[in-house]
């Protein structure tokens, strides 16, 4: 569905030399993520005090890296940024004109990006009240974190909730020295580079081979696995997670390219019975709270 590719960086002095190797790095990166979708395109800049940029496009990585706003933006970062959080979108559900659909997704004090598609989005806003401010399935996730008392409540109770094609990375503002990542059933790939004491990852290897091929060791992740990376120390601890998988249906299928489920027939109108139809206006209700009531 999406492109992820970011960078994880310890803490501690760089040089303008070493800066500008991982911008260049990232930049590179996030065009090939591109490959994964070219809706739109996006960054988070975050800090080690909690601090951070937030910028992303109706555009795909190559326009967006011509726009003189998102240069200023990259060129923010400095020694204490700690992670470099990139997204591009190919979308399945919410215009990308509508920038709050856009990736990196921030609800309240977590920046987040996700890759896959949520099935029961509806419910979960519905199950945990939470207010919805964006269109696209993704912002359940990272609002169900808001509503989680820590890490370890989302990870033990919520995201066993989710249903459907996960892979997500994620800053809480709040504990700005760690960031965290979820594989649980689309893919996502890892590895250290020795020589700038970072972490680099991406949805494919391709992504992360694109600027470090031969420079980085990989590290595996298995499937259904959270971790969480300390910056001050870039250690990094795992837990099991569980997650429930997509009801499959006749006219529905995985796309692998894309890490999400399309529909076979996505111009298919249903035709329903004349007392399905009555069942269906009697119950329905507009945006403004009235319900549509059939006609005697």
């Amino acid at each position: 569905m999406c492109g992820l590719a970011g960078i994880i960086l310890k803490q501690q002095t760089r040089k303008d030399s070493e800066i500008d190797r991982i911008k260049k790095s990232f930049e590179i990166i996030l065009k090939q993520a591109n490959t994964r979708g070219g809706h739109a395109t996006g960054f988070a800049l975050i800090d080690k005090n909690g601090d951070y940029v937030l910028c992303k496009r109706d555009k795909d990585a190559y326009k967006f890296f011509t726009d003189n706003e998102v240069i200023q933006s990259i060129d923010l970062t400095y020694d204490n940024i700690t992670c470099l959080m990139g997204h591009t979108r190919y979308a399945t559900l919410g215009s990308p004109s509508i920038n709050s659909n856009n990736h990196p997704i921030r609800t309240g004090n977590t920046i987040g990006t996700h890759n896959g598609s949520i099935h029961n989005h509806k419910e979960l806003f519905h199950k945990y009240n939470m207010t919805r401010f964006a269109q696209v399935d993704s912002e359940a996730i990272f609002r169900l974190y808001e509503e989680s008392d820590n890490a370890k409540d989302f990870a033990d109770n919520k995201l066993p909730k989710v249903r459907g094609r996960v892979a997500i990375v994620w800053a809480d503002l709040e504990f700005p020295d760690y960031v965290y990542v979820v594989k649980a059933n689309n893919p996502f790939e890892i590895g250290f580079v020795p020589s700038l004491n970072i972490y680099v990852y991406g949805s494919t290897r391709e992504i992360i081979d694109s600027a470090f091929r031969g420079k980085y060791e990989p590290i595996n992740i298995k499937p259904n696995t959270m971790i969480r990376i300390n910056t001050k120390t870039l250690q990094i601890r795992s837990k099991n997670i569980t997650i429930t998988k997509p009801i499959e249906t006749k006219n529905s299928f995985y796309n692998p390219k894309i890490g999400a489920y399309q529909k076979t027939s996505p111009r298919f109108v249903p035709r329903f019975s004349f007392s399905d139809q009555q069942k269906l206006f009697t119950k329905y209700k507009t945006q403004d709270g009235s319900i549509i009531r059939k006609i005697k």
